[in-house]
């Protein structure tokens, strides 16, 4: 080939290049778009939480004695008012039938002073006795009826302390722990029985001080057990315990679930997933989660389709709400179409079709 020749084929392909770049750049790309939306947020926030019993006591004895009989072993579940032990309470039975006897003889007594005290009545009436004797019959009914009361609050209290020589579930539930033995001597206060409730129960999780203010009382929460088949349980926030731990400054939420199968235990894991906000809830723009491009410097844009070209938007990304995600940016408005297919390859002014959701 010639010098000529070679110069003029060179020239030929720089003419061609800018020919080949405006056909490209006027060729369409198809994209896939979604409309931005105006609406509340409705935030998902898993956490991980622990089953607890809300009720769980070491169960003592009011009285001391000597332990004579056992009614329940670990695990058997209990009603409330069951008998779960009886002390030896011989001796107080005896003191029992004394007091009783006692009580007896001072009725009987009160009985004589009354009948004397209503014959003085009548005869100093008549004048047929003294004004001393008269008096001291009337001190006499009422020192044995104080008797017969005082008998009789001593004989009430000692059936109550016999009455607290068997020891009584407080509540339903599980005997998590036994801590006697028949013919151990049991002090007053001594535990004899660790007692957990199990129906309900409590599941107990951390929250992130930064969701104070939208965890509460009421909120909806969908809890998943590994240990129970079946799908989720819907529960909701039964109390926030307001005092945040120092080292993980987080906050205590409580919800409390029945258990009438008993199929869950203390001490099991569950996945929670706390549903914030609701339909009156303050509506925030938002874009389908697709249509957020990250770049490199950690920025985020969204591909708008203005005149059926591609134009970038600067954003600030907020809450994810069910597959969405809540946007902060100049200019966007409620309606306009974003790209959620298609967005990584695009070039500022790029002419698209777009195909609407």
């Amino acid at each position: 080939m010639s010098f000529h020749r070679t110069v003029a084929a060179i020239r030929l392909v720089f003419l061609l290049v800018p020919l080949s770049w405006a056909a490209s750049a006027t060729a369409q790309m198809q994209v896939r778009v979604a409309p931005v939306r105006l609406a509340p947020i409705f935030e998902q926030l898993p956490l991980s939480g622990t089953v607890i019993s809300p009720r769980q006591s070491n169960v003592a004895p009011q009285e001391s004695g000597l332990v004579e009989r056992i009614m329940v072993d670990e695990g058997d579940r209990v009603e409330v008012g069951d008998a779960l032990l009886e002390l030896d309470a011989g001796l107080m039975r005896l003191q029992l039938q004394q007091l009783a006897a006692r009580q007896e003889e001072a009725r009987l007594d009160y009985v004589d002073a009354q009948r004397r005290a209503n014959e003085g009545r009548r005869l100093v009436g008549e004048r047929n006795i003294s004004k001393s004797e008269y008096e001291s019959r009337l001190a006499a009914e009422a020192a044995s009826e104080q008797r017969l009361l005082q008998l009789g609050a001593e004989a009430d209290m000692q059936r109550l302390r016999l009455q607290r020589h068997v020891l009584r579930a407080p509540f339903a539930g599980v005997i998590a722990r036994k801590m006697t033995e028949i013919g151990q001597w049991l002090a007053a206060g001594s535990p004899a029985f660790n007692l957990a409730q199990q129906d309900p129960l409590r599941v107990q999780a951390r929250v992130p001080e930064r969701y104070f203010n939208e965890v509460g009382a009421g909120t909806p929460v969908r809890i998943t057990f590994d240990a129970r088949p079946g799908g989720p349980l819907e529960a909701q926030v039964d109390s926030l315990v307001a005092v945040s731990d120092l080292n993980t400054r987080s906050f205590l939420a409580r919800m409390d679930i029945p258990n009438p199968d008993l199929q869950l235990a203390p001490g099991m894991s569950a996945q929670l997933l706390f549903v914030l906000g609701d339909a009156q809830a303050q509506p925030a723009l938002q874009v389908p989660a697709d249509a957020i491009v990250r770049r490199a410097d950690g920025s985020a844009v969204v591909w708008m389709v203005r005149d059926e070209a591609a134009a970038p938007v600067a954003v600030k990304t907020g809450r994810r709400n069910e597959g969405f995600v809540e946007v902060v940016a100049p200019g966007l408005q409620e309606g306009e179409w974003v790209v959620t297919l298609g967005n990584e390859s695009l070039r500022d002014g790029q002419r698209v079709s777009a195909l609407r959701d």
